[in-house]
This record gives structure tokens, C-alpha cells and sequence, in this order.
């Protein structure tokens, strides 16, 4: 009896260091070809998920492990993981998937080797599947779009590569597909939005919208604003209005500072002290953002 029940352990053992699946158990996406050969030894269809695309490399903040700089989308996220045949490098299989990636839309991300980070965290906390997990000079990661720009995308696409000590390749691909919610509004963790705030300077603020007289209607994103304000009790910040229509550029100023100044009232409401938030309206005269829509939109800007 002994001995069966050791033999039970050796073998799940083995299995869980990510052997082939039988038949029919996986499936290569529709969007990317495997690489020649390659088995896959992970598939999960997850289904819609809140999905955290890293932007940044991976790191340890406040004792949380997380992108120094990631988004949190909704969508139908599919895993798959692929043993590479031995003779190809980490180098070959991600330049083989990443020329994929990047025909079909731009690239959001990469990083390779040490800087992407620990990769003890990309394989347990990012992709949580611990056969990814190898030295940190031999990963590559991507993260791009699916769409003709940033205003159309139809998913997301995430890939890593890594070769472990014992010389074996693996590929791992997430594909985050947004058909059924394209209307939902990215949301971002408090966390991720303070720390994006201290690195970048700026952040847009999602999930607003105004009417024709410029009046709050929908205030979906300012509550993880409120949140990242009190995790940066010190911080003071401009609320940002932005609007580009055709209008006199005098109206647009005064239009954009009115839904600047209606958020700042937002936050003092919600408790945030005065003396940090300072409104201000700038109209169409900073149309650049990496966000979509960009015509109407509320940033908040760290004060020196």
C-alpha cells in the first residue's frame, strides 16, 4: 500500500511539471500559430476575467507583486503553454510569435532578461503556471494589441518565453478577446493607479462621462481614484479637463475646466483635503494620449 501511494505521488509529481495533454484537450488559438513541433502541455479557457496586462517589468511594491505599470481589462482570456522541441533557442520562439503579434496590431510592451524582472513572479503571480519559472537572463516578454490602433482593438495578447535550467523551451501565450465587452471600461487596481501616478506623473482617469452642460453623469472610475489619492496621503495633483470638439477655443477652456472643477468637487466629497486637488481646464491643447478617446478626457497631473 506503501508503495502505491509514493508511486501516486511520484507520478502526479511528474504530471504537474506540465506534461503533453492528451488529444483534443488543447487548442491553438485562432489568433496565433504554434511554432513547429511544439506540444502544448497547458490550455485554459478562463472564460470573461479581469485580466492584469503588465506594461512594465515585474516587481514587489508595498509587499504586492506587480507590473510597474499594468491595466486591468475585462475580456474572455485563453492560456496555452508550449513545449518547444529541443534545438531552438528562447530567442527563436519569441522572435517567432512576436512577428506574429505585431503584424496584427502595435506593441504595448517588452522587455527581455533581467529586465523584465524576477521570474519567480511571472510564472506564479502574472501566468500561474510554475513551469515558467527559469533564470532571468533567458525570458523575453511582449504585450500588444489586436486592432488597426488603439482606438479599435478587438484583444490583447501577452507572451512569454523562457528557457529553464534544464535547457527546455517554453512558450506561453494569454489572449484576451474584448468582442463581447467591448463597452466595458478598463478598470485599474488603486494599487496600480498610485503606483503609475508616482512613476508617470499622470494618469488618465477612466470610466467619466459628462452631458451636453457638462455635468458628472457617470463616475464609474473615480472611486480607484479616491483610493490611490489616500494610499498618497502627501501627494497634491491637478484634475485635468480635456475637450476637443468644434468649438471657440475659449468655450473649450471654460467647458474642459467645468468637468475638471465638477471632479475636484467628486473628491472633496469623498473626503480627499482640498489643499491636494487643484482644477484646471486646457481645452483641445493637449490632444495626445495614449488612452482612447482622447477629445474628452479627465487626467490627474502629480504637483511638483
Amino acid at each position: 500500500m506503501l508503495l502505491r501511494v509514493l508511486l501516486c505521488l511520484l507520478l502526479g509529481a511528474g504530471a504537474a511539471m506540465a506534461q503533453p495533454l492528451p488529444a483534443g484537450e488543447g487548442r491553438d488559438h485562432p489568433l496565433i500559430t504554434r511554432f513547429q513541433d511544439a506540444e502544448i502541455v497547458d490550455y485554459r479557457a478562463s472564460g470573461i476575467s479581469n485580466y492584469r496586462l503588465a506594461l512594465d517589468r515585474m516587481q514587489r511594491v508595498n509587499g504586492r507583486v506587480g507590473a510597474g505599470r499594468e491595466e486591468r481589462i475585462r475580456g474572455d482570456l485563453t492560456r496555452i503553454t508550449y513545449r518547444i522541441p529541443d534545438g531552438y533557442s528562447g530567442a527563436d520562439v519569441f522572435a517567432y510569435f512576436s512577428g506574429q503579434m505585431l503584424a496584427m496590431g502595435p506593441e504595448l510592451f517588452r522587455c527581455a532578461g533581467r529586465g523584465c524582472g524576477s521570474s519567480n513572479f511571472w510564472a506564479n503571480d502574472v501566468f500561474e503556471n510554475r513551469i515558467l519559472y527559469g533564470p532571468e537572463a533567458e525570458q523575453f516578454y511582449l504585450a500588444s494589441a489586436v486592432g488597426e490602433d488603439e482606438e479599435h482593438i478587438r484583444a490583447y495578447v501577452a507572451l512569454y518565453v523562457i528557457t529553464r535550467g534544464n535547457r527546455r523551451v517554453y512558450a506561453h501565450l494569454d489572449v484576451l478577446e474584448l468582442s463581447d465587452v467591448t463597452s466595458d471600461v478598463p478598470t485599474i487596481d488603486p494599487e496600480v493607479l498610485a503606483l503609475q501616478l508616482q512613476q508617470e506623473r499622470s494618469v488618465q482617469v477612466l470610466g467619466l462621462r459628462f452631458d451636453a452642460q457638462d455635468r458628472l453623469t457617470e463616475d464609474d472610475g473615480l472611486q480607484v481614484l479616491v483610493d490611490a489619492l489616500q494610499l498618497l496621503p502627501l501627494a497634491r495633483v491637478y484634475v485635468v479637463g480635456h475637450l476637443s470638439t468644434e468649438q471657440a477655443l475659449d468655450t473649450l477652456m471654460q467647458r474642459s475646466l467645468r468637468r475638471a472643477q465638477a471632479v475636484r468637487e467628486r473628491l472633496l466629497a469623498a473626503g480627499i483635503d482640498a489643499a491636494r486637488v487643484d482644477a484646471q481646464g486646457v481645452g483641445p491643447l493637449a490632444p495626445v494620449c495614449r488612452q482612447a478617446p482622447c477629445e474628452a478626457r479627465i487626467e490627474v497631473v502629480l504637483r511638483q
